[in-house]
């Protein structure tokens, strides 16, 4: 079977190796997404496993269209009792990119047409339509003419961790975070800092990864339990066998911030996991760093602030400084930061003596961001 799982742009390639870790084939990256082959099992695995995906899906089709009669009849051709019964009601989400004359909503009514009338034509029943709380989503995205069709085995996006107490206003997705940990090349003997945690992802996914937790298996329920594919599969055991291999240890990882209310949330996450698994938070001010770190760190990352929701007046003087601050209290640190302002970052790197080793760009919804890894000369 075909399945593939949404990512944000820019960071498949990790996504993909996390996947391919988990699964006894390779994924496939692909633009916002990863493709994959496996067993309905090996599906509920990565929902209950995987850190750096949002949803997975299964596949039904994958076809070119250009129109939306094209749409419909490609739809109408999948064979839907294997994924709904009978008494169950369901709903089509569409995404579209591209030069289109239509609408994602023209995509989703062309598609919930073709459900229904070819699941009436199978079985003589109208299936419902509920589209605030559906038993069974279909989600279609069309990327130029390129049409994609899938069920959604997750439901809500794997992004809200079990441990989220509250966020910040800034605050950055989990599945980002926890991407960020290991692009800086973090391992559980390291000690990683975050000077600007706001409300401790970035620490947070550092446990997350490092422990092997599984966020998924934490969740109450997952979409792929009402799949009529996975009745028959034993997803607790499944889930039993994970939560199992999760490593009984602690990590070394410290989230500071300025802000005592950002960090209420913080705390109130950190006692969600029931146990010391190393995270520590406390309030500081990033530019008296050296008053706060009192061991070796040996990676730095961060999400400074954007200036976007912030306000931030004088970026690259903030920037500056910060990181100058950074470098004088973890000299040996590599700094692996996101920031929405990459020529600023530049300047702001050169300035406190960071080499930029690599970039990538990354797409946070309609925001474009930017993914560096320094070291410090």
């Amino acid at each position: 079977m075909r399945f593939f799982a949404t990512t944000f742009s820019g960071l498949e390639d990790v996504a993909a190796a996390e996947l391919s870790s988990l699964l006894s084939s390779e994924a496939e990256a692909d633009v916002g997404k990863v493709f994959f082959t496996g067993s309905p099992e090996e599906c509920v695995k990565v929902n209950y496993a995987a850190q750096t995906v949002n949803r997975v899906f299964l596949l039904v089709l994958r076809e070119y269209a250009e129109t939306l009669d094209e749409i419909e009849r490609l739809a109408a051709a999948v064979d839907f009792r294997e994924f709904i019964d009978r008494e169950q009601s369901f709903a089509v989400r569409a995404e579209r990119v591209g030069m289109h004359g239509f609408t994602s909503l023209d995509i989703a009514a062309a598609v919930g047409k073709a459900v229904i009338e070819s699941y009436r034509a199978g079985t003589g029943v109208r299936l419902r339509v509920d589209l605030n709380n559906p038993d069974i989503e279909v989600y279609a995205i069309l990327r130029n003419t390129e049409l994609l069709l899938g069920v959604n085995t997750t439901g809500e996006s794997l992004h809200r961790r079990f441990y989220r107490r509250g966020i910040h206003r800034a605050a950055l997705s989990p599945t980002v975070a926890n991407t960020l940990v290991r692009l800086s090349g973090w391992r559980r003997n390291m000690v990683l800092l975050d000077p600007f945690t706001g409300s401790g992802t970035i620490p947070l996914e550092t446990a997350i990864y490092g422990l092997g937790i599984n966020p998924g298996a934490r969740r109450q329920t997952l979409s792929f339990e009402k799949i009529q594919l996975f009745k028959g599969i034993d997803s607790a055991k499944i889930r039993e066998e994970l939560l199992k291999r999760e490593y009984p240890v602690t990590v070394e990882a410290i989230g500071i911030d300025i802000s005592h209310k950002s960090l209420k949330p913080a705390f109130d996450s950190l006692e969600t996991f029931g146990r010391d698994i190393g995270v520590r938070f406390v309030q500081g001010d990033v530019f008296r760093l050296m008053e706060y770190v009192d061991r070796e760190v040996d990676k730095v990352v961060c999400n400074p602030p954007f200036g976007v929701r912030l306000r931030l007046r004088q970026p690259e003087k903030f920037y500056t400084e910060a990181f100058t601050a950074i470098a004088q209290a973890c000299p040996h640190a590599s700094l692996t930061v996101i920031v929405n302002k990459p020529v600023t970052a530049l300047r702001a790197f050169e300035k406190s003596g960071y080499i930029p080793l690599s970039v990538r760009k990354v797409l946070l919804g309609d925001l474009s961001s930017y993914i560096f890894h320094s070291v410090h000369m």
